[in-house]
């Protein structure tokens, strides 16, 4: 025979069940509470995140304004390089070519060659002169091969200038520069010129033993 239930064991039971029932709602309670605790922590990561996103955003427009101010202003002080590089290559500029046996008289600078109905024919930095020779000067600040292949175009424009003009003087060019390096100096040995670079008040006349400037 089974044993009689009595009005105890059941509210015992019930006892039984009842902090059961609560032990499992705090669990609930924990992991919910976990939840939303993990929740705000990942919300707020991304907030982080994506305001980073954006400073990040911001700093590389401001970047990018300033690259922008700075490559106007370097474009703007190359100009003026030019005119001081011109400036102090022409002080006795004329007796630097005697080591090639040519004895400058004239120099002029920023000389423009015009011709009716052809217009700008060519624009020469400094151009140096005798009855025997002329001599075009490119100058730039940091001359490159660009610049020495358009004086090697703006020289044979000078000899067909020249020519038509019953001009018989002998065409030479040079290259000079603040800021040469040895590859753009060989480069420019390569196409006939000799290279003028800054020494001391004055610039000094670059070339290799044995050299001989191109005539045109």
């Amino acid at each position: 025979m089974g044993k009689t239930v009595t009005i105890d064991d059941v509210l015992a039971t019930i006892d039984r069940v009842s902090q059961h029932i609560d032990r499992v709602s705090q669990h609930i309670d924990q992991v919910s509470q976990q939840r939303e605790d993990d929740y705000k922590e990942l919300k707020a990561l991304f907030k982080e995140t994506d305001d980073q996103i954006k400073e990040t955003g911001r700093q590389i427009k401001e970047t990018d304004r300033q690259m922008k101010a700075v490559g106007k202003r370097i474009s703007e002080l190359g100009g003026r390089l030019g005119e001081i590089v011109e400036y102090i290559v022409s002080p006795h500029l004329e007796n630097k070519f005697k080591r090639f046996g040519i004895d400058l008289d004239t120099i002029i600078m920023e000389h423009t060659l015009e011709e009716p109905g052809k217009g700008i024919i060519a624009e020469i930095d400094v151009f140096l002169s005798n009855g025997e020779y002329a001599v075009a000067v490119e100058a730039k600040s940091k001359p490159n091969t660009k610049d020495v292949d358009e004086h090697v175009k703006r020289m044979k424009k000078l000899r067909g200038y020249a020519d038509r003009h019953n001009d018989k003087r002998k065409y030479i060019g040079a290259i000079a520069g603040m800021v040469v390096t040895e590859q753009i100096k060989n480069y420019a040995f390569k196409q006939g010129f000799p290279v003028l670079t800054p020494s001391g008040d004055s610039m000094e006349l670059e070339c290799p033993e044995g050299f001989i400037p191109k005539e045109w």
